[in-house]
């Protein structure tokens, strides 16, 4: 009886913490990033401003999604961000205008975003000011 309700415990304990982090991303850092949109890309370096790079941060830090999808990402629309700190490559994001997203985390699944997630537009503001230094 106590060896069962003590496996019962061991249960519900993993599976609150799994729960809990089963929906969020790991956290990254940067200090600068990379954007593309469709074929193009552009590079942050020294042309966005620490703030633009911790705002975009924070948004992928916060990325919730709700679950795994079968849906393609439409590559035409999709924003590819890569996040670079210490000379290194701490994140990649690529997510479409419908919120189908992929993390360059050597898994090849897609996942479909919150949809009161902001970051494909927030992505796609800082796009087009970093192209017009082009």
């Amino acid at each position: 009886m106590r060896k069962s309700f003590f496996v019962s415990i061991l249960v519900i304990a993993f599976l609150i913490v799994n729960g809990c982090s089963l929906n969020n991303i790991e956290k990254i850092k940067a200090d600068y990033f990379d954007i593309g949109l469709g074929q193009s890309l552009y590079s942050g370096y020294n042309k966005v401003e620490q703030e633009t790079v911790q705002s975009l941060v924070d948004a992928y830090n916060q990325i919730e999604y709700i679950g795994q999808t079968n849906q393609q990402i439409n590559y035409d629309k999709a924003v590819t961000i890569t996040f670079v700190f210490n000379d290194q490559i701490s994140g990649m994001l690529v997510l479409d205008d419908k919120g189908i997203f992929h993390l360059h985390d050597n898994v090849e699944e897609n996942y479909q975003i919150e949809p009161n997630n902001d970051l494909y537009e927030q992505a796609i503001e800082i796009y087009n000011d970093l192209k017009k230094q082009y």
